[in-house]
């Protein structure tokens, strides 16, 4: 018959039953026992408790007598018991505590037991003492109703090779788990910023074929401006996306990481797979590494049991939860971006260094400005006072925002003097310097008076074709820019006048090529 180890809970479990009036073979076949093993313990117990066949004396035999019927005597942790508040300082001291490990790594060079004591052993003596489970680290763990919590968070994951830029960058995990089934989103991405981190939720919900009813995240900058226990201030876009989806945002405490423990523990498990895509693939890039943690999220880790719900996550998501998430609007939402800006006295703000008109009553105010991928909306106060389509050069301007007085400026005064220098040159030139000047005429000023007095050291051909090709082509000039096509132009002028020209002399010896193959034939 094979070996098979003897542990304390089957003594205990033999001693419980032969007090119970069970004979040996009835115990031998329940526990699968050798009859000889169990009349073994059965023997020894009751010489040292002759009352153990009494059923009217339950064997209260303490753990130290059984682990002596065991033959595994503790004698390594009696060697440990000198030391137990000591022990215990070192692990629960709240200014500098140490892990178990650490503490008996010290414990053994204090007292000089390396050798002998293992730290198994020393591991069991913690557990006995219960010295690791302190009241300040204690944890409740809170079960939650399907689809009704979802964790997210942020982790640096490690380095990627970026091939747009050419260099490593950092690499970020985005990481949403559900607090039920423990099924999860994760997304690789090279920034934190505010789009970023709402794109990554867009992304999660569409993933996820629906939206739990509250998110669950910690004080991070992309999500929340302002933390605040009772009335925490979020970021407008962050705000706006779960007004969309019908959800509701719930930031944890500061510093209270344990709010959303169950996305805190996978931190570590995503960050070891990220490591093990790169050591299984040195060349991997952003999108598939992207890819090959979706298929794992589904197929390797959503198919095995979870420790602590003893569930598949993949399989309880689908089958309880996924049914009971609220369903996704018909078109996603567009991640916007929201900044403040300030009316400066010209009438335009600057976002994303572009400029926009805005009409003369809010000059000097604070405004917000909401910036998708091809609308920019103004507000005041939460009114919408200005809507502009993304400017695609510098400047982007509605006549109607400035008073009369700015917008006839042009026909007087030093603006009007540099149109009336340009039509001296020529009609593209004044247009040119015109559209410049419009409609604000105080706003490109010195650019004009660059562009006029350029004019003046050039032929006046060559800048009548700089300005026409320069209304053609660009909707912003600068000096600078219209100096370059002047200087291309003039360039090439001058390469056609150095072409020589043939005298009718010379010109009297030029042959085609037929006189030279009907030469050769007639050599021939």
């Amino acid at each position: 018959m094979a070996y098979k180890e003897i542990k304390i809970m089957d003594i205990s479990e033999i001693i419980r039953r032969s007090h119970d009036g069970q004979k040996i073979t009835q115990i031998s076949v329940a526990l699968g026992l050798d009859r000889k093993t169990v009349r073994k313990y059965i023997s020894k117990v009751k010489a040292k408790n002759p009352d153990a066949g009494d059923k009217e004396h339950a064997p209260a035999l303490p753990k130290e007598i059984i682990a002596e019927l065991q033959g595994r005597p503790a004698k390594k942790q009696a060697l440990l018991e000198p030391y137990l508040d000591e022990i215990r300082r070192l692990v629960n001291n709240k200014a500098n505590s140490l892990k178990p490990k650490t503490a008996f790594e010290v414990i053994c060079v204090q007292h000089d037991l390396s050798g002998k004591v293992s730290y198994s052993s020393f591991k069991r003596f913690v557990r006995a003492h219960r010295i690791s489970i302190s009241p300040d680290k204690s944890t409740c763990r809170i079960e939650e109703k399907p689809a009704g919590k979802l964790q997210v968070d942020y982790c640096r994951a490690g380095l990627l090779y970026d091939p747009t830029t050419c260099k490593n960058r950092t690499v970020y995990a985005f990481i949403g788990s559900l607090a039920f089934s423990r099924h999860k989103y994760v997304e690789f991405v090279f920034r934190q910023n505010q789009q970023s981190f709402v794109n990554s939720h867009v992304n999660m919900f569409t993933w996820f074929g629906g939206v739990a009813e509250t998110i669950v995240l910690d004080n991070l900058k992309a999500g929340v401006i302002k933390p605040d226990l009772y009335d925490p201030k979020l970021n407008r876009a962050y705000n706006d996306m779960a007004q969309y989806y019908g959800c509701f945002i719930d930031p944890c405490r500061v510093a209270s990481p344990r709010d959303k423990g169950k996305v805190e523990r996978d931190v570590q498990t995503i960050r070891e797979q990220f490591r093990k895509l790169l050591a299984l693939n040195s060349n991997i890039v952003l999108a598939e590494a992207n890819t090959d943690i979706k298929d794992w999220l589904i197929n390797q880790y959503g198919r095995r049991k979870h420790g602590t719900t003893n569930q598949e996550p993949y399989l309880l998501f689908t089958e309880i939860e996924q049914p009971l998430l609220r369903q996704l609007p018909e078109e996603p939402y567009e991640a916007a971006i929201w900044k403040e800006a300030t009316v400066h006295p010209d009438h335009y703000i600057q976002v994303n260094k572009k400029a926009y008109s805005i009409p003369h009553p809010y000059v000097g105010k604070k405004v917000m400005v909401k910036v998708t991928h091809n609308l920019v909306q103004v507000y005041y106060n939460e009114q919408l006072i200005k809507q502009h389509p993304v400017a695609h050069g510098f400047r982007q301007t509605a006549l109607n925002d400035f008073p009369d007085n700015v917008r006839h400026a042009l026909d007087s005064g030093m603006p009007s003097y540099l149109c009336k220098k340009a039509a001296e040159t020529g009609p593209n030139l004044e247009r040119l310097v015109r559209k410049i000047l419009s409609p604000h005429a105080y706003i490109n000023l010195r650019k004009a008076q660059g562009i006029v007095a350029l004019a003046r050291n050039y032929p006046a051909d060559i800048i009548e074709q700089a300005s026409e090709a320069a209304l053609a082509r660009f909707v912003y000039i600068s000096p600078k820019l219209f100096k370059s096509m002047v200087e291309k132009l003039k360039q090439q002028h001058n390469e056609h006048n150095n072409q020589l020209s043939l005298s009718d002399e010379t010109g009297s010896f030029i042959r085609d090529m037929e006189y030279f193959t009907h030469v050769c034939r007639h050599k021939k």
